[in-house]
């Protein structure tokens, strides 16, 4: 299937599957094959970790963290991980006593090399859709969407031999969320979630459908979705009632306040996604929706 033949189902594309939607969903789908490919042994921002120690032994948390796309604080806690399970050594530098120096162990090594096979596996399955070409579109693409720091994308060139680091989609995947995270953060009022926005996007396109259905349509797994549910109906924005036919199903709509409030946020997070695709030409914002489309698929299977 080429390109511009790529099905978007037929319907109009809602915000609810706005680029920051399908990135969301591309996220899960590699949380899922990170799950079933590399299992618990190492977190995907571990590994990243671990492999920017492989590139630069020595370097500092701050150092490190940049390319893994890690705050400090959550950069600190990650390495008091990996220190404790004896995969990474610690030491302050004798220049600075405020610096930590980091250096993979022998035990650290060891695990990167071992699971980094297992986790091209990962970044294969999610590219399997996709052509070469059209692989080559959406790499180029998230990583312009990333916002990739000049630290970041040197690392990952350097990492070829322990990894096809430019490849590396659930990479670029992991930190274009966080960039939507942040604009929806800045930009969208009323303490709404982005997916607590595509459940009342989704009731507001079908009023009174039932509780599975809008985990499906917002892509929700079936205990993310009742949790999600019980606290828009605890602040009267959704309504919610058994299904006279069938007791077991809950039916939903958007209460008054759920409407006023779709109505009000509309605008907010039609600038994330603008601002969210701002690096990109016209062109390139339709490939990489198309393209983000048919890796979401995945979730599906």
């Amino acid at each position: 299937m080429m390109l511009g033949e790529i099905d978007m189902t037929g319907a109009p594309l809602r915000l609810s599957q706005s680029p920051g939607q399908l990135i969301r969903i591309a996220q899960q789908v590699h949380t899922r094959l990170w799950a079933e490919h590399v299992g618990g042994e190492l977190t995907a921002p571990q590994y990243a970790a671990l492999v920017a120690l492989a590139v630069e032994p020595g370097a500092d948390q701050r150092r490190v963290g940049a390319p893994a796309s890690l705050d400090k604080a959550t950069m600190a806690e990650m390495v008091g991980r990996l220190v404790r399970r004896g995969l990474v050594l610690r030491r302050r530098d004798p220049a600075d006593g405020r610096r930590k120096l980091l250096t993979l162990s022998p035990l650290g090594n060891q695990l990167l090399q071992s699971v980094s096979p297992n986790v091209a596996t990962v970044q294969q399955r999610l590219l399997e859709p996709l052509d070469e070409a059209q692989r080559c579109g959406l790499m180029a693409s998230l990583a312009r969407l990333a916002r990739m720091e000049p630290l970041a994308l040197e690392t990952m060139q350097e990492a070829r031999p322990i990894l096809d680091a430019p490849r590396v989609v659930g990479y670029l995947i992991r930190v274009a969320q966080q960039v939507h995270t942040r604009l929806w953060t800045e930009l969208v009022p009323g303490d709404l979630t982005a997916p607590q926005f595509a459940v009342l996007d989704a009731l507001a396109e079908e009023p009174g459908i039932d509780q599975r259905t809008v985990g499906e349509r917002a892509s929700l797994d079936k205990a993310t979705m009742a949790e999600l549910i019980s606290r828009l109906v605890r602040r009267g924005l959704v309504l919610r009632r058994r299904d006279p036919a069938d007791g077991r199903r809950n039916l939903l709509a958007l209460s008054p306040g759920g409407v006023d409030l779709l109505a009000q946020v509309r605008s907010g997070v039609e600038e994330v996604q603008r601002q969210l695709l701002d690096p990109l030409d016209e062109a390139e914002r339709d490939q990489v929706v198309a393209l983000l489309s048919v890796t979401a698929r995945l979730a599906e299977v």
